[in-house]
Formats: structure tokens, sequence, C-alpha cells
């Protein structure tokens, strides 16, 4: 079932508005009254999930390969492309932080920094780990675009997506727990996984946080 666009045509200008607007501007004040306008409050979850460029999620992450099972503390601040990925573990103590400003990645572990021109290499390099930070910003939100195969659950959320991209080859994400959040509703606990790549991601959301 692909997701079609369930708003009206003065929806949809809105919404090409005001997505220009949220990628010119950091302003928090221009975000809140773009939140609580009424054509917002009356766009799809999806169409409202595209305008959620600014956000941050704490939680725990587990990342399974056939080699190895790694779980951490996750703080992920998100700014239109721009992310702060911090990894801790039970005590608080740093084990990763990961920074990408739209050009550089950075990574610091283990008492060393690293750099590269993408996340997803960078963090190959360092751990090993096979982590679509591409994309997983959107699919973290429970958002597909209108290419993807999406299954529904009982309240028309996604419980299942099948992206459909050049670098989305084998991913599939599900979703099992969705909590609204001023407005949207936003999933708390995402299984990631890649049967081909042997790569299983668990996200436990314990808080999101709109900026």
């Amino acid at each position: 079932m692909l997701i079609s666009s369930p708003y009206r045509f003065f929806g949809i200008v809105l919404f090409i508005a005001l997505l220009s607007s949220c990628k010119n501007t950091h302003d928090i004040e221009e975000r809140r009254k773009i939140d609580m306008s009424a054509e917002y409050m009356q766009l799809s979850n999806q169409a409202k999930l595209a305008l959620l460029s600014h956000w941050e999620l704490t939680g725990k992450i587990a990342v399974i390969t056939p080699d190895e099972r790694k779980s951490a503390y996750l703080n992920w601040q998100q700014a239109n492309e721009d992310i702060d990925f911090r990894l801790s573990n039970l005590i608080g103590v740093s084990l990763l932080n990961l920074s990408y400003d739209g050009e550089i990645a950075r990574l610091e572990a283990d008492g060393e920094e690293y750099e590269d021109f993408s996340t997803e290499a960078l963090i190959y390099r360092t751990t090993g780990w096979v982590l679509p930070l591409d994309n997983l910003p959107r699919w973290i939100k429970g958002a597909a675009s209108e290419q993807d195969i999406v299954t529904l659950n009982t309240q028309n959320l996604p419980q299942k997506i099948q992206p459909i991209c050049d670098s989305c080859t084998g991913w599939e994400i599900s979703y099992s727990q969705y909590k609204k959040v001023q407005g949207v509703w936003l999933p708390f606990s995402v299984e990631v996984n890649n049967p081909l790549k042997q790569t299983r991601l668990k996200f436990k959301v314990s808080q999101w946080q709109r900026k």
C-alpha cells in the first residue's frame, strides 16, 4: 500500500511554504507559530513529520550483527541536515560522538578523532557498524516517501515501511509503539533491519523533544 497525500490543495500550498520556512530559519518562535496555525493542524501526520526538521530524542539503541550485540544510551539532535549523535554507557561515560554539519562528518571515540564526507562511511570505518544514517533521520520519525511500501496499524500510522530508493535496498523498518508529542504522532519503539547486511538496529525512545 502506498502512502498518498490526504490533504487538500490549500494544505499542499501551505506545506511547501512552511517547509521552505523551516529550511531557511532556526527561529524556534517561528516554528511554534507554524505548529499553532489552523492550517497546520489540518495536515496529515505524514505532512507534519515532513515539517519536523528540528528535534531531539533520548533513549537506547542496540546494534545486532552475527558477531556482536552492542547497546548504549542515545542522545540524538537533528537540525535540518545537521546531526549530533551521541552514545554513552550506563554510567554516562561517552562512547561515541558523531556530528555532521551538512559537509563534514566528525567522530570522537576512544580518545581519537576522525573525519569523512559521509556519516555512514565514517561510522563503518571506525566501528564496523552499518548504520543507514543518510535515511535514518526520516525513518526514526516514521516518515514515509510516496514510493515506499507502507503497512498501516489500526491508528492509520506506519507499522512497517519498506523504503524504495537507491540506498535503501534490503532495509525494512517496523514500529510497535507511538505517542503524540505536541500534536504529532511519533514512534517510541523502532526496529531497522537489513538481512542482506546482517544488521538489525533497535531503538527504544524515552523522550522526543521538538525544537
